[in-house]
């Protein structure tokens, strides 16, 4: 490319050339007939239905393109088309033409580095699948690269895949990925015209955009070739031939393609886009999207085109009109020759708030406007004057004064910068705020979840060391009865309760439990929990003075104690009442009355025991021994307490006096 000192001097600092674009370029040549075919569902969810037929005014099909997905496989989406587009095409085209019947694509994880995929291989084994799976029916005609008509009629998929170990149809043992090209695809590969495009660009761009530049890459290119000022396509065409979901109503279209299109404007590929209302041959609403190509466009088309010639400024062909540009080019089919005009430097806007303001009901040219004279730091806030704009119409329009004019209430707000509320609440906040909460429910859902299964293991724990204890019954009484005996010789005061749960405590040192983690584990795999009953051992020894913790007894034993305590003062009191009625009558005439009342309660009870202090002032420490005897025939049955009680007397007149008050009314 050529272009004089004085444009030189006024585009350098703006623009690069198209020979400068062009030199950073990774040049793919892709078939230009099954290519512009859809054969991957590029939506993220959903499934779609292939299905174009086309017909003359005579009822002839002319286009018939079909495919159908394998139901084990799945859809072939964006991964399968990407896999299609960067990978599979650039290793068709190195093999030039005529294409061998078998091409090979390297390892998987060659293959997942290429897509990165971060070496995911699983991911491209089934992408592979869903491509060789997709069975398509077409027919139609295309003019082959050496200008005859050609016809594809066949129901067919387009390649089959060797993965690495398998079998190869010459019988070795594949040393990587291949795919075999079946026969119909491979004939349209060798005939098919070929056009270039940009693969690092494609590797670059989302899916539906990359879809959308393989579409439009013919008229952009055309209308270069012929010196258009635009290419246009319908919209109705795009939704065809890239699969995707068609809208008749003008905002929606706009919202949609303002979404891919502005990949290719922030890149240079289309500097501007314009919409023009027409109705298809069905009569529905359409739309002409008139594309102006951008200098990323012009050098794809320099670096395409190696033989060309460019016009320097004042030759005497730059005054040649265009129809006669045309009819040189028609004459000249070994050389093209046209004039690369840089496009006018754009202003480089955020294609965000630009794609924000357009779809909002701005149109370009004020949209540009609008961005060119923001105040500063304005940028920064902008969606939120727009968000609070819409909220505001939204508000107002069940009122008697609704907001009539959107699109110009929009404007006035940002030309005017005005000031948001402190409580408006942007989109972006509200799904930051949306998001802390999600993540404080999940935490709160994951503390009670670990809470519970926490509980299920102390359950857990109980049930083993029951069942450990009823194996082990005879040990477990035993050493039940050591302990009390210990606890009796060290406390003022025990129960059987806390001898047992002391015992319960050391026989589960005996017991071999799964850890938490285990029980965790066991739980996912939905495995029973039970251990194996331990083998009886020998019973321990119990250590002289060991201690019961102070907090071993639960609400309800503490209860059972207290009720011990009042029950264990009132039989002191009574076994000192007849202790001392003893001492008094001592006669023969009580005796007789003592044996009389052990023979009506059915078996003799056994009378305090006093034992007399050695030496000092001491009181004698009384054990009152109560044991459960058989009733006597024709009595009633009566349950004494099982528990031995310890009481200790102070020598103290006033408490001893009190005393022998309390046994002479329970006496009355």
């Amino acid at each position: 490319m050529e272009i004089t000192n004085s444009e030189l001097s006024e585009t350098a600092a703006q623009a690069p050339t198209a020979d400068q674009e062009a030199a950073a370029l990774d040049i793919i040549r892709t078939e230009t007939v099954l290519s512009r075919l859809p054969i991957h569902n590029l939506a993220k969810k959903g499934s779609v239905n292939i299905q174009i037929i086309k017909t003359t005014p005579d009822g002839k099909v002319e286009l018939k393109w079909i495919v159908s997905y394998s139901d084990r496989y799945g859809q072939a989406r964006q991964l399968a088309y990407k896999l299609d587009t960067i990978v599979i095409n650039h290793h068709i085209d190195e093999q030039g033409r005529p294409l061998p019947k078998m091409i090979c694509l390297g390892s998987l994880r060659d293959v997942a580095d290429q897509l990165n995929l971060g070496g995911d291989t699983n991911k491209v084994r089934r992408a592979l699948r869903q491509n060789a799976s997709a069975f398509i029916t077409a027919k139609f005609e295309y003019r082959g690269n050496d200008g005859s008509k050609k016809t594809l009629e066949a129901d067919f998929t387009r390649y089959s895949v060797v993965f690495t170990g398998e079998q190869l149809p010459d019988g070795r043992r594949a040393d990587a990925v291949y795919i075999i090209l079946n026969e119909p695809y491979r004939e349209v590969l060798n005939n098919a015209p070929i056009r270039p495009l940009d693969r690092a660009y494609m590797k670059m761009l989302p899916p539906a955009a990359q879809r959308f530049y393989e579409i439009i890459s013919y008229k952009i290119f055309s209308a270069i070739k012929n010196d258009y000022p635009h290419a246009n396509i319908s919209y109705s065409e795009y939704c065809t031939f890239s699969a995707q979901l068609r809208h008749f109503e003008r905002q929606p279209v706009q919202d949609q393609m303002a979404k891919i299109i502005r990949h290719h404007k922030q890149s240079g590929y289309i500097t501007a886009v314009k919409y023009q209302s027409t109705i298809d041959a069905d009569n529905k609403p359409d739309w002409i999207m008139f594309l102006t190509p951008g200098p990323k466009a012009r050098a794809e088309f320099a670096a395409a085109h190696t033989r060309r010639k460019v016009l320097r400024q004042g030759d005497a062909k730059g005054n040649e009109t265009r129809d006669d540009r045309q009819k040189r080019n028609r004459s000249m089919p070994g050389e093209v020759e046209s004039t690369i005009e840089l496009a006018p430097l754009q202003p480089k806007f955020d294609p965000v708030l630009f794609s924000e303001l357009t779809r909002r009901g701005i149109n370009e040219k004020k949209a540009h406007e609008l961005l060119a004279n923001l105040k500063p730091g304005q940028d920064q806030n902008l969606i939120a004057q727009l968000e609070y704009a819409e909220q505001t119409i939204e508000e107002m329009g069940d009122t008697p004064n609704p907001v009539r004019n959107p699109a110009g209430f929009i404007i006035s707000l940002v030309e005017h910068n005005a000031m948001l509320p402190d409580n408006f609440e942007t989109s972006a906040q509200r799904t930051a705020r949306l998001e802390r909460e999600r993540k404080e429910g999940e935490r709160r859902a994951a503390k009670e979840a670990r809470q519970q299964l926490e509980w299920e293991y102390d359950d857990y724990r109980d049930r083993e060391t029951d069942r450990y204890i009823q194996a082990n019954a005879a040990a477990f009484e035993t050493l039940k009865d050591a302990k009390w005996k210990e606890d009796r010789e060290r406390f003022t005061f025990t129960t059987e309760s806390v001898a047992r749960i002391a015992a319960r405590n050391e026989m589960q040192k005996q017991i071999t439990f799964l850890t938490f983690e285990e029980f965790l584990e066991r739980k996912k795999q939905g495995t029973d929990f039970f251990l194996k009953l331990v083998p009886l051992s020998p019973a321990p020894e119990i250590a002289s003075r060991s201690a019961v913790p102070d907090d071993i007894l639960s609400a309800d034993e503490m209860r059972e104690a207290k009720m011990n305590s009042a029950a264990a003062t009132e039989e002191t009191a009574i076994g000192s009442t007849i202790q001392s009625e003893l001492e008094s009558s001592g006669g023969p005439e009580t005796e007789v009355a003592v044996a009389e009342m052990e023979s009506a309660n059915g078996a003799p009870e056994p009378l305090p025991t006093v034992k007399e202090p050695e030496a000092g002032p001491a009181v004698p420490e009384i054990t009152l021994a109560k044991e459960e005897m058989p009733p006597a025939s024709g009595s009633e049955t009566q349950t004494t307490p099982s528990d031995s009680l310890m009481i200790e007397l102070v020598s103290d007149p006033a408490l001893a006096d009190s005393l022998d008050i309390t046994a002479e009314q329970g006496m009355a």
